[in-house]
């Protein structure tokens, strides 16, 4: 990614401790605007909502934010009003070596739930935090972020409006805790053009409706789930025009940014070896066919399945079964890639098995169901569950 990625914004990490003290991996960064930036956000719906995510909620219903200080190891979550003290404390040191007001800045965690954060460790680092800022520090915070990702996640994308090009930047984290009940873990998203405060929350919520919330990999949903996206972070950035076309295209781009993002993520899953895309049609409506697509996403049972290249078609079928969604059995239409299985309602005479079993092979595949009720069509990706998840999981806060 090029270092100046988006004019405006600078970065920076710093090895912390934040989860253990000495060790010299990055988990604590800032992103920083030149002025504030127009702002706008999504948060979990979970209501164990870590104390970062109440600040930030109450922060940027003003419609502004000028740095983002986020930190790995810790989630900072189900901490009472202790946690929600030291994240102001953060927020507050962080805004007076920067010279801003403190309301500006914005905290997002992740980590270990419940454990206290290490104020001690992490707030001798925050003037060397501030004081490494620059344009080419964005992998190092995309790095920062990461618990069990195994790989930083990031975006950039180029448009074209009215008044010229436009450029889009993001980074997120996510492997594991990803349902879809909000957007994912923790992710930021960057551009260089000014929008409105209300036209961009509508971007945002709609977005995030089509791609982070229509991932999963565990189904859980995570007490600290943030994504943020600043707009504008240099006084003389150009304003998005009011031309439909011109809006449009920033919709598009922000789209693309999620899309592309919330990919990695399940593509990064836990463990995960696949990736696949459910897909439902003929529903009774759009919400019937992403009710049936996630029950089949978020089946143990099926996602063992694809682990195990197994086309065991009748899981998916019991999975649609229990989702609450009318429509006849003795209808359906079935495929794993492009290899039909099951035609209306009766399992093909052919061979399905081997071919089925060879698509399961790539790492990338899909599912189609066809329920032959309405015309409601859903996508949903999500990925296998494997020995690895289990380990991982079961280790996580040791």
């Amino acid at each position: 990614m090029n270092e100046n990625v988006i004019e405006g914004f600078r970065f920076a990490a710093v090895a912390a401790g934040v989860k253990k003290a000495g060790t010299e991996r990055l988990d604590l960064g800032l992103i920083a605007a030149d002025c504030p930036a127009v702002a706008a956000g999504v948060t979990t719906t979970n209501l164990v909502a870590a104390a970062p995510v109440q600040i930030t909620r109450s922060r940027l219903a003003g419609g502004l934010c000028q740095a983002v200080l986020v930190n790995s190891g810790n989630a900072n979550a189900y901490t009472g009003e202790k946690g929600k003290q030291d994240a102001l404390v953060l927020t507050r040191q962080t805004a007076e070596c920067m010279g801003i007001d403190q309301d500006l800045v914005v905290p997002m965690s992740t980590g270990v739930i419940g454990n206290p954060m290490p104020m001690d460790r992490i707030r001798p680092r925050i003037p060397e935090l501030v004081g490494k800022l620059s344009p080419g520090g964005f992998p190092d915070v995309a790095q920062a972020i990461m618990t069990t990702d195994t790989r930083p996640k990031t975006v950039f994308v180029e448009g074209h409006c009215s008044h010229g090009s436009m450029k889009m930047a993001g980074m997120a984290k996510g492997a594991g805790m990803i349902a879809p009940s909000m957007a994912t873990m923790l992710a930021v998203i960057l551009t260089d053009i000014r929008v409105e405060t209300a036209f961009l929350k509508k971007c945002l919520v709609e977005a995030s409706a089509r791609t982070f919330n229509c991932i999963t990999i565990d189904g859980d949903t995570s007490t600290n789930d943030t994504l943020i996206v600043l707009a504008g972070g240099r006084p003389e950035a150009r304003t998005l025009g009011d031309s439909p076309s011109d809006r449009e295209a920033f919709a598009s781009m922000l789209n693309e940014a999620c899309m592309t993002l919330a990919r990695a993520i399940v593509m990064d899953g836990e463990g995960a070896t696949k990736l696949v895309e459910v897909v439902v049609t003929g529903a009774p409506s759009e919400e019937a066919a992403r009710i049936v697509a996630r029950k089949i996403a978020e089946s143990p049972l099926v996602k063992t399945a694809f682990h195990g290249e197994d086309p065991n078609w009748g899981r998916i079928i019991c999975a649609a079964g229990r989702a609450g969604v009318p429509f006849d059995p003795e209808r359906v239409d079935l495929c794993i890639g492009d290899v039909p299985i099951v035609k209306h309602g009766i399992l093909v005479q052919e061979d399905w098995e081997t071919p089925a079993h060879r698509a399961m092979k790539a790492g990338e595949f899909s599912v189609l169901l066809d329920l032959k009720t309405g015309n409601g069509e859903a996508r949903f990706l999500t990925s296998d569950m494997s020995e690895e998840y289990v380990s991982i999981n079961a280790d996580y806060r040791s």
